[in-house]
């Protein structure tokens, strides 16, 4: 299973229809891996609320469903442009993901499910925490 993070960082030039982002979509709905629905300040090239990013995370929502997406803050920011902090981070996380079950699963029940925590929702019997998960960068740009 593989991680890809920061969205994936698409490319907004060439869009939702963009070969590596469909790609990194198929990857999704097969299952196979899990996005980390993080660093929008990354790609974007509007200040935040980073608007010109919606449509990538709410499509990369669609593709993998909660229980594929973890969020992250991208802590420290060590790039962004503005000071950052969580309040409109959690904010926007929100006004993406309206269903509240979804949001506790982006948030809570898949990091602790996929990585391990303790916690999280249980584990069926028996069932040890996933080892050897590989974090890879899938960037969204041929």
């Amino acid at each position: 299973m593989s991680l890809s993070d920061h969205c994936g960082r698409p490319d907004l030039a060439e869009g939702l229809a963009a070969p590596a982002f469909r790609e990194l979509l198929r990857l999704g709905r097969a299952g196979r891996a899990v996005v980390k629905l993080s660093g929008l300040v990354k790609f974007s090239r509007r200040p935040p609320p980073h608007e010109d990013t919606w449509s990538f995370v709410r499509a990369l929502v669609d593709a993998f469903g909660p229980d594929r997406c973890v969020w992250a803050s991208d802590w420290p920011f060590l790039r962004a442009p503005v000071r950052v902090n969580y309040g409109p981070l959690l904010t926007l996380l929100e006004d993406l993901v309206h269903e509240r079950a979804a949001r506790r699963q982006i948030l809570w029940d898949t990091p602790c499910r996929k990585f391990g925590f303790p916690g999280g929702p249980s584990r069926p019997q028996g069932r040890r925490a996933p080892r050897g998960w590989i974090a890879v960068a899938i960037r969204c740009r041929a």
